[in-house]
This record gives structure tokens, C-alpha cells and sequence, in this order.
């Protein structure tokens, strides 16, 4: 009697398996139909439909049944996209994904590179004169101002046109300035000149020896002078 019963539960069990593989047989095939034809940046949601990776979005939506639709990078720096990063700071896109950066000027007060909103935005003025002391060549005085700086020359010298950072001479005496009295000859130096009387002239009596306001007469007239004056007597 025992041997029906086994018989009849050896077939149940038969019968069982017979249609669990039948069901995995399915399975396997609506996931490797799914696989086959969701694009790149998605995933298989169902034999039929296939759903966008984060970041990523087809002309459909996020998910979508036709076989033509792409997954394509959402740009969340774009003009309608709701994220923010704040003051001084800039949006940065990627594929799939976006940060923030502070503009040029600024920094975080955490020194990260990045963040991801405004909350933890905290931009914040880098003062470069300090943070690079000679960033003024030759003898350039360095104001921060707000997000940059600006490089001053003291009296004597200018900014390169070439280089906003630089300070070269003036040759005050080829300026057109004539700085110099005509009696005199203009001898540029690094951040000024000087007047120097010509070979053979001497500074006048009481003509004060300074860069501007030198005069020098001949030895030559001087003597004429000195002895017209002695006739007179």
C-alpha cells in the first residue's frame, strides 16, 4: 500500500518542479528581453519598460515603453533647473550629476573644492595679498578689494601695460615732462631722476640742489659776469 502513495507524492513533487522551471524559464526571458533593449544610463524595470539612471532623463520621463527613447543628462546647472549654489558661487555639470564651486576670488571656509547647495554654501572673500605677499612685483603695494585685488606703484614708477601686477619705471625725462631746467641734463633713475648740470656749467649761487629745480650756468659766463661786476665798482 505504500508503494501507490510514494508514487502519486513522487509525481506531485514532479509536477511542482515541472512548473516552477517553467516559471523561471519565463522570468529569464521577459529579464533577458528587458536587458537587451533598455539603452545606456537605464535599467530594466519590466518586460516592457525600462527606467532612466539618476541623472539621467529620456522625452518620455524618467521611464518610458518605447524602444526609440534615450536616457540623456539632465543638465541641473541649466536656466530652469531648481538647484542653487548660492553667492559667489557656481554651478558645475557632469554626466549624471552636478557641484558647486566658489567663483574665482572666493573660497570655502571648510577649504573643500566643492559642495552640493546653498545650504552649505560658505563662499567667502580670499584676501590674496596676504595669501600671497609678493603677488605685486617691484616695489607694488597690494590692496584686497572684495573677490580680487589690485597692485599700486609708489610715486616713480607705473604698471606694466602688459602686466597689471608689475611695476617698471618712468624715465621722467623722456616722458615730455622736461622736468629739468634747460641748463641742466636729465639722468633717469629707477623711480625718479636727477638734473645735473652740463660738462663745464656749475649750479648757480643759491640754486637749490634737487632733482627739479637745479640751474647751472657756464664758468665761462660766470667769469664775464664777476668781472662786469668789478668794473662797475
Amino acid at each position: 500500500m505504500g508503494g501507490p502513495g510514494r508514487r502519486r507524492s513522487f509525481l506531485l513533487l514532479l509536477q511542482v518542479l515541472g512548473v516552477s522551471l517553467i516559471l523561471l524559464e519565463v522570468g529569464s526571458q521577459k529579464t533577458s528581453d528587458c536587458a537587451r533593449w533598455c539603452p545606456p544610463k537605464s535599467t530594466c524595470v519590466n518586460a516592457t519598460t525600462c527606467r532612466c539612471s539618476p541623472g539621467f532623463i529620456s522625452s518620455s520621463g524618467e521611464m518610458f515603453t518605447s524602444r526609440l527613447e534615450s536616457c540623456d543628462d539632465i543638465n541641473e546647472c541649466g536656466p530652469s533647473s531648481a538647484v542653487s549654489c548660492g553667492k559667489f558661487a557656481d554651478c558645475q555639470n557632469t554626466e549624471g550629476s552636478f557641484y558647486c564651486t566658489c567663483i574665482q576670488g572666493y573660497e570655502l571656509a571648510s577649504q573643500a573644492r566643492t559642495f552640493r547647495n546653498e545650504s552649505e554654501n560658505t563662499c567667502q572673500d580670499v584676501d590674496e595679498c596676504q595669501l600671497k605677499p609678493r603677488i605685486c612685483k617691484s616695489r607694488g603695494i597690494c590692496t584686497n578689494t572684495q573677490g580680487s585685488y589690485t597692485c599700486e606703484c609708489p610715486p616713480g614708477l607705473e604698471l606694466s601695460p602688459g602686466d597689471p601686477n608689475l611695476c617698471t619705471d618712468v624715465n621722467e625725462c623722456t616722458s615730455g615732462q622736461n622736468p629739468c631746467h634747460n641748463s641742466t641734463h636729465c639722468l633717469n633713475n629707477i623711480g625718479g631722476y636727477e638734473c645735473r648740470c652740463r660738462p663745464g656749467w656749475k649750479p648757480v649761487p643759491g640754486s637749490p640742489n634737487g632733482p627739479k629745480n637745479t640751474v647751472c650756468e657756464g664758468t665761462e659766463l660766470r667769469c664775464h659776469i664777476l668781472e662786469t661786476h668789478t668794473q662797475n665798482i
